[in-house]
């Protein structure tokens, strides 16, 4: 009688292990979809819409302030010192006095350059305040340039992560009587540019690559999306639209003569040709406006 009973005893120790170890591998599993969904969420969902704030009234002056927002070509375009690059060919153009300031990350998509322009989005982390752009834009700029998208690309966001981010950074700064200088994606080597990163990385991008239907060395799809969403909201007649083609001179294309060694991004003389593009189409833009009254 007594062995049966250890017996029973035994076997039911037995089959509660199994139930523990089912419910540790239900949790560890659960544990597991949560963190896929919220990797989904955080990296291929477009960034959720933040309420608007009011970057106070303009200032009562003359000059023309123009912000430069982005990833790493704004961020180049500040710490090469374009700003005052940008104010010089301004200054060939028009009497008015020109204000260019600029802040920018590298490696910034779409979404993040969105939540940058939220001071409150971002005051958690106190080493994110350098490159929150909501005191750029507390100035009142006419203009805001954004450089934007090479990160969408060549990481394999989704088109419509890029055009959808693209769309609230627009909406918040119509918002404030701000005109958007929308950049088409420049050209640049995406397939040199991946070669420099680890084998493990570019393994993972052609796992998203399948996923999101991003092709390697092929920007056409996101310079299409950039365009039918502007066309579609009706946010086109608000902005200033630059292609790429409009300041790349012809033949240059990762030329040293404008473009780094790593074929990704323009050097000062590069820079020299952007400026000098961006300067002219502003003035003109504002120009057209002060004329008909916009401003």
């Amino acid at each position: 009688m007594e062995l049966y009973t250890v017996y029973r005893f035994l076997v039911r120790i037995r089959r509660l292990k199994w139930l523990w170890w089912s419910l540790v591998l239900l949790i560890v599993l659960i544990y597991a979809v949560c963190q896929v969904y919220l990797f989904v969420d955080r990296e291929f969902r477009i960034a959720e819409e933040l309420p608007f704030y009011n970057v106070g009234p303009r200032p009562n002056d003359d000059t023309l302030r123009v912000a430069v927002i982005g990833d790493s070509w704004a961020e180049f375009h500040m710490t090469l010192s374009c700003d005052t690059l940008f104010e010089l060919y301004g200054g060939r153009l028009t009497t008015k006095p020109i204000k260019c300031m600029t802040r920018g990350k590298g490696g910034a998509k779409s979404k993040d350059v969105y939540y940058y322009m939220f001071r409150s989005h971002t005051q958690e982390h106190s080493w994110m305040h350098d490159i929150c752009t909501q005191p750029l834009l507390e100035e009142h700029p006419d203009y805001c340039v954004v450089m934007v998208g090479i990160n969408d690309t060549w990481k394999k966001r989704p088109v419509s992560y890029y055009t959808g981010n693209y769309r609230l950074i627009i909406r918040l700064l119509i918002a404030n009587q701000i005109c958007p200088v929308v950049m088409e994606i420049p050209d640049f080597e995406m397939g040199e540019w991946l070669d420099t990163h680890r084998r493990r990385q570019r393994y993972l991008y052609r796992i998203y690559s399948y996923f999101t239907g991003v092709l390697e060395d092929d920007i056409t799809p996101f310079r299409n999306g950039l365009r039918e969403m502007l066309k579609e909201t009706g946010l086109g007649d608000s902005v200033l639209f630059i292609p790429a083609d409009h300041w790349i001179p012809q033949d240059h294309q990762y030329s040293e003569e404008i473009y780094q060694e790593d074929h990704v991004h323009i050097n000062y003389q590069g820079y020299h040709v952007l400026d000098s593009c961006i300067v002219t189409e502003i003035i003109h833009d504002y120009n057209k406006r002060a004329k008909y009254g916009a401003k």
